[in-house]
């Protein structure tokens, strides 16, 4: 072997000794598991199981009604002379709102006055003739009959007159004016729509399996569409005694003060019936669960077999209730068992975690 050789053989034996040396320093300072080849522990959040009272309810749709609301009609035909209201206005029982010509009745109006002082007079004559014997019993019942008669009649047109002056039956707001001046209208056409929305009733419908739950004055509360994340309470105020043959529903109506005019008749509202809280409730964090076909689970973290670290273990649970984030946990789990609540999605039976101080999904967002 020449000089030359010689070299290259110590440069090579020189690198395999150092790096034999490099690896075992690497070696020594690597995780257990990076030495075995196995994947890290996945970092996971995790809740206890707790036992807590929850709040129960039945829960039901519907639509708001008012208390009051009629279309009001005219109650005999005629011409409209005058208008005497604007268009959703507030406005107060006995309020005059439109006016039918009545000059006929009017003219019959006089005539039949007269007709009535007349046959006052003329039996006030009889009853002071009648003791004196110059006027017969007769004629005092029939003087009494024509008074009766023009009084009848009198009060007939009166009654006429006043319904051809169409008022308000109680409190409250009008809607959009539908007649017109001048127009003729029919007995029953609507002139315009009168609502008193200050107390609501909210009509609901749940299921009959709810029936035997349910009492009077139960709270309530309701909530709309147009007001998200605001609750309205009220009070269970009445229940239908028949179930809805066609639906195999029952009809509830609650009552809702409406003071500050926030809810309108016709709205659709979720209801959600009182029942008294539950006390024994085994609930966890909604997240903890996991959806399948084969049904509802939670992993449960344990000790590692070997003392060393934790391990995972699903477990198949019976949900019940829903509330504030929470799920009743009815079947499967006990109070104080530690329940995964982020980053299920690498987990399976067995799998090595560690507890992160936060939740999974806010360190990921915090990296990147």
């Amino acid at each position: 072997m020449n000089k030359q050789s010689r070299t290259w053989l110590g440069a090579g034996l020189t690198v395999a000794v150092l790096g034999a040396a490099g690896y075992g320093l690497v070696a020594k300072f690597q995780p257990a598991h990076a030495q075995g080849g196995g994947m890290p522990p996945a970092k996971v959040a995790v809740a206890p199981a707790k036992q807590t009272e929850m709040a129960r309810f039945l829960s039901g749709i519907g639509t708001l009604e008012a208390n009051r609301q009629v279309e009001v009609p005219a109650e005999v035909e005629g011409r409209i002379a005058q208008i005497l209201f604007t268009p959703g206005a507030q406005v107060r029982a006995g309020q005059l709102l439109v006016q039918l010509n009545d000059a006929p009745e009017q003219g019959d109006l006089e005539r039949l006055r007269a007709q009535q002082s007349n046959a006052r007079t003329a039996l006030e004559r009889t009853r002071r003739l009648l003791p004196q014997q110059a006027a017969t019993q007769e004629q005092m019942e029939q003087a009494q009959a024509a008074f009766d008669q023009a009084s009848g009649e009198l009060r007939r047109v009166q009654a006429l007159i006043e319904q051809k002056r169409i008022k308000a039956p109680f409190d409250g707001v009008l809607g959009i004016r539908k007649v017109n001046l001048g127009q003729f209208v029919r007995a029953g056409d609507a002139m315009v729509s009168l609502t008193d929305s200050r107390t609501l009733f909210a009509n609901l419908t749940l299921p009959e399996t709810a029936l035997p739950a349910l009492r009077r004055n139960q709270a309530v509360a309701l909530a709309v569409d147009a007001y998200p994340g605001r609750v309205f309470q009220s009070r269970l105020s009445a229940i239908e005694p028949q179930i809805g043959s066609d639906t195999r529903t029952v009809r509830l109506q609650a009552t809702v003060d409406n003071t500050d005019g926030a809810l309108t008749p016709g709205m659709y509202v979720n209801g959600k019936v009182a029942l008294p809280a539950r006390s024994d409730a085994i609930a966890v964090p909604e997240t903890a669960i996991t959806y399948s076909t084969h049904g509802d689970s939670v992993f449960v973290m344990r000790p590692g077999e070997k003392g060393d670290g934790f391990s995972v273990q699903q477990v198949f649970v019976k949900t019940g209730e829903r509330q504030d984030g929470l799920v009743v946990v009815e079947q499967g789990l006990k109070a104080g068992e530690q329940v995964v609540t982020s980053g299920q999605q690498r987990l399976y039976n067995g799998a090595a975690v560690a507890p992160a101080a936060k939740d999974t999904l806010a360190l990921q967002e915090s990296k990147s």
